[in-house]
Parts: structure tokens; sequence; C-alpha cells
């Protein structure tokens, strides 16, 4: 991140008058004409080192070429541009949901830009379809925020990578002030939730989940389930 900022400053004092009078100063070497050489003849000589040094590095570097492959992720996004309408919103994981506006150009509800703060609460909200909470509670929620698709993936549903308490359902469980999966201590203050995990629960196309949610597409690794129309779900 600070690499480019680094080059133009060290470009920028370089190359500076100032900078070359004041040493040519120092040791009383100080002319107008040897000012002017130096100031040319140092960026030209670094310019040439690096080329020397580098030059070859780099392009061996970009010779060695490599796929991308995660099939899972390839099918996903062929399936969104070919199976859905260009309006279509969807929800999900924000590194998931960039993904789908560069691949298929559709709307998301939430993407990284997480320094908003308004940005951060509606991801807060679009992420209980990661919690234990009610298909009723999840379905008000994506509704307010437009959402005609929710794409589920099972390495967040059931991640195993981090330590209890780090997983991205344990911090939704601790926010709604649930307890936490697995066995391990809980805080005093956190419930039993009255609800299955979302994720997960949804996946057995039981009512009522049903009511609220079709699911158009699967594979390994996502789950791909359509919100169906207010006119369509009873209250």
């Amino acid at each position: 991140l600070w690499t480019s900022h680094m080059c133009v400053f060290a470009s920028a004092a370089i190359c500076s008058n100032q900078l070359w009078s004041l040493s040519l100063k120092a040791i009383r070497l100080y002319s107008p004409h040897w000012v002017r050489v130096i100031r040319f003849a140092v960026p030209i000589l670094i310019f040439i080192y690096l080329y020397h040094e580098f030059w070859p590095k780099i392009m061996t570097e970009l010779s060695d070429l490599r796929e991308f492959y995660d099939p899972d992720t390839v099918e996903l996004m062929n399936w969104i541009k070919s199976k859905t309408s260009k309006n279509a919103v969807f929800a999900g994981s924000m590194q998931l949901l960039a993904g789908v506006k560069l691949c298929t150009g559709r709307t998301i509800t939430n993407h990284p830009h997480y320094e908003d703060k308004k940005l951060r609460e509606r991801t807060k909200q679009i992420y209980q379809i990661y919690s234990r909470s009610s298909p009723e509670e999840v379905y008000s929620i994506l509704r307010l925020y437009g959402t005609d698709y929710i794409i589920l993936e099972d390495s967040i549903c059931y991640e195993r990578r981090h330590s209890r308490g780090c997983r991205l359902r344990d911090l939704l469980d601790i926010a709604n002030s649930h307890v936490m999966d697995g066995p391990g201590a809980n805080d005093p203050d956190l419930k039993p939730s009255p609800y299955p995990r979302f994720c997960d629960e949804i996946k057995s196309n039981k009512p009522p989940y049903t009511i609220y949610f079709s699911r158009v597409f699967k594979n390994k690794t996502f789950h791909v389930y359509k919100l169906k129309k207010k006119k369509d779900v009873p209250y």
C-alpha cells in the first residue's frame, strides 16, 4: 500500500534542487552546474541499477502463468449470469458478493467497503442468514434491503478453521445474546436460541422455511435460495 507513496516522495527528493544544493554546500562543492548534473544523473543511475537488478526477476515471475481453478465458484457465477434477471439483487458474504458484482454485474446488498457505518450495520443484518434466527425474521430483514436471492456458503455455516468464539456464527450468536455452538464456556448473560441455525436448517426444505424461500441452485460449496414474493407469503 505504501510502496507507491514512498516512490513518489523518494523521486521528489532525489530530483529536488534544494536537496542537492544543501548537500553540495555542505561539502563546499556547490555550483548551479553541478546541481543540474546530479539532479539528472542520480535518477538515471538508479533507474539503470533497478532495471539491471529486477527486470529479469519480474519477467521470470510474469512468465510463470497460473490458472485460476475454483469450479464451484465458476459454476455459481455462470448460473447467475444465465438464469437470473439482470436486475436481481443478491445477499451473502461480503467477499463473495464482491465477486458476484465483478463477474455478473448483478446488484448486491453489501460489499467490503466496511469503513461506512451504515454499511457495517447492513452487513450485520444480512449476516443473520448465519445466525440462530427465525425464517420470518430473516425474510423480513432481506426484504427490507430488496433481496431477491441469498447465497449460503458451507465454509461459513460449518466453519472449522477458527477456534470457538472467533467464527462468524459465534460472533453473531454473541451479538444476538445466544450461546455458541459446541462445548465450552459461555458468558452468563447468553441464552439458548429457540431457533436452529438458519443456514443449516433451511436445507431441510421443510416448513416454515419453504414458505419464504425456495432453493434454485446447489453445488458442493454454495446454496442459492430465492425469496418468495410477499403476495405468496402468508402473514
